[in-house]
């Protein structure tokens, strides 16, 4: 899945205000970014949902030195060809299960 950012829409805070319902359904029905502006400076994001979701997330994982440890430990196994079977861990998976 390839994520590419929209194009984020600028309005001062005065439109934002003003065009609210209109501006809230570009950004839940057509996942667009609001951009909002005071004195002509960025004060605010409005992002969808699933989006703000996923930044938390991605921030919570990026903080947690073992989670990061882990993936890069992940990588490296991946570059050196050290991988196991999808079939091999389920297979695994069910032997432990059944013991």
């Amino acid at each position: 899945m390839m994520y590419i950012a929209p194009m984020p829409k600028t309005v001062p805070v005065r439109e934002f205000r003003s065009h609210l319902a209109d501006l809230l359904d570009e950004v839940a029905d057509r996942r667009e970014h609001v951009t909002i502006t005071r004195h002509g400076r960025p004060s605010a994001v409005v992002v969808p949902v699933d989006e703000y979701h996923a930044l938390e997330e991605t921030a919570e994982i990026l903080s947690d030195d073992v989670t990061l440890a882990a993936i890069q430990q992940g990588l490296e196994d991946l570059a050196a060809d050290d991988v196991v079977a999808l079939e091999q861990v389920r297979q695994e998976h069910v032997t432990r299960e059944s013991q």
